[in-house]
């Protein structure tokens, strides 16, 4: 009786409370190393830094590819269920004709992302890829 039960709250405890109370114990051990390596630094006279955490510029051209393929994405999913309603070929290839017209808007979507930004000049020949 006493085994039925346990067993099923140690793997509840295994599975949730273990790894919060890792993840609590490294997170203190990194705020007490932090804490020691300050203390060290003003005892032979340095001053640390308050590292402030940099602010980070949006890129711009991340959103505006994460916009264009966003609506071509839900254009392809429109299109692909669409087709499957009203032709009499999305009868037996549901699954084939939404894939495909998903895969099409969404090439179409990156095409037209790459001709909007070689317009505006955020476009670089020799760089391939800065994400």
């Amino acid at each position: 009786m006493v085994e039925e039960v346990l067993i099923p709250v140690i793997a509840i405890l295994s599975v949730i409370a273990l790894p919060v109370v890792a993840i609590f114990v490294l997170g203190l051990r990194k705020l007490s190393a932090d804490h020691a390596e300050r203390i060290g630094l003003i005892n032979q006279g340095i001053i640390p830094p308050d590292n402030p955490k940099p602010k980070s510029t949006p890129n711009r051209f991340v959103s505006l590819r994460n916009g264009i393929v966003l609506v071509a994405l839900g254009i392809g999913v429109v299109v692909g269920f669409v087709c499957t309603e009203y032709l009499t070929i999305g009868e037996t290839y549901e699954f084939w004709i939404i894939a495909a017209s998903i895969l099409f808007f969404l090439g179409l979507g990156y095409l037209s992302y790459f001709l909007v930004t070689k317009k505006m000049g955020g476009f670089d020949d020799d760089v391939t890829d800065q994400d």
